[in-house]
């Protein structure tokens, strides 16, 4: 095809959202593999030019989380009742207390049949010099308690909302969105109007904004893994191996085996159509290594 002729097709055939991601992906591997760290883009460095372009893009993304959070749960709260609510929130526990469950049975399993930091008998770290301060960590994860149970429940209520936005306290800013959605629904004539039409026309607005800033997805994803594959090299992954094959395939199974199971069973949705429609928010994800960078696009996905 000539220039031309392409341009014409890309106009008049317009690629799906999750193709332009795909080729971004594969395009970001071949500038990563040819491009080394010192190269320039008209005496600017090519790697500030994709860190530039990927904070960009993934500040965009987070820039529209509080207000599209809110709009969604308080618009979601005030079309619900007191039944349809208790219903909704008994099995929204059961199901993320279940598949939590069964992720975690299914991580142990590989984890336990291939042993990755296990080589030749010795600490992995030991062997491809990997070292890390692990007392952060162990300081969060170690001698929890029936106590910490009371530090989530406090977390929930924060003292400043605007405070808990700002810091991206997203467990206080769902609970505030649930409740003063709750209440809400309890009012009665204008205000109850004047209420919902602003929260859905707020709701309306984010998601416009969303799909603007989703024009630039494949731009952002492109710098984003460009840039990793430029600093970090493909030989960096070589003595992870092991490790990175176990991920792959506890999430593999996961995500192809167990959750396509609950779609079809369950759900009685097609895990097929599901998951072409998911498709963008899963290649975001994938690319920006950020739940909450992709939260948009999620929303985005689930509404359309």
């Amino acid at each position: 095809l000539s220039a031309k002729q392409l341009r014409h097709t890309l106009v008049t055939n317009k690629i799906a959202l999750h193709w332009q991601i795909l080729i971004a992906l594969f395009l970001a591997v071949i500038t990563g593999l040819l491009v080394d760290q010192d190269a320039t883009f008209f005496s600017i460095p090519f790697l500030s030019i994709l860190i530039f372009f990927g904070t960009l893009f993934l500040n965009a993304l987070k820039m529209l989380i509080v207000p599209l959070v809110m709009a969604s749960i308080i618009t979601g709260m005030i079309s619900l009742n007191g039944d349809t609510l208790g219903r909704l929130g008994s099995k929204t526990i059961l199901y993320y207390a279940t598949t939590s469950l069964v992720a975690i049975l299914i991580g142990l399993f590989f984890v336990n049949l291939f042993q990755p930091g296990i080589i030749d008998g010795e600490p992995a770290r030991n062997v491809i010099g990997l070292s890390a301060d692990t007392s952060a960590v162990v300081s969060q994860v170690g001698d929890k308690g029936a106590s910490d149970i009371a530090e989530v429940l406090l977390r929930m209520v924060p003292s400043n909302i605007v405070t808990a936005a700002a810091n991206g306290q997203m467990l206080g800013l769902i609970f505030f969105s649930l409740i003063f959605g709750f209440f809400v629904s309890k009012l009665q004539g204008s205000p109850a109007k004047v209420q919902k039409d602003f929260w859905q026309g707020l709701l309306d607005i984010m998601m416009m904004m969303t799909n603007f800033v989703m024009k630039f997805a494949p731009l952002g994803v492109f710098a984003l893994v460009a840039k990793v594959i430029i600093i970090s090299g493909i030989e960096a992954f070589e003595p992870l191996a092991l490790f990175f094959v176990t991920v792959l395939l506890a999430l593999g199974v996961h995500l192809f085996v167990f959750l396509p199971a609950v779609l079809r069973y369950l759900a009685r949705v097609s895990p097929v159509k599901h998951f072409q429609a998911m498709l963008p928010a899963l290649l975001t994800a994938f690319s920006t290594s950020s739940s909450s960078a992709t939260l948009p696009i999620t929303m985005d996905c689930v509404e359309n």
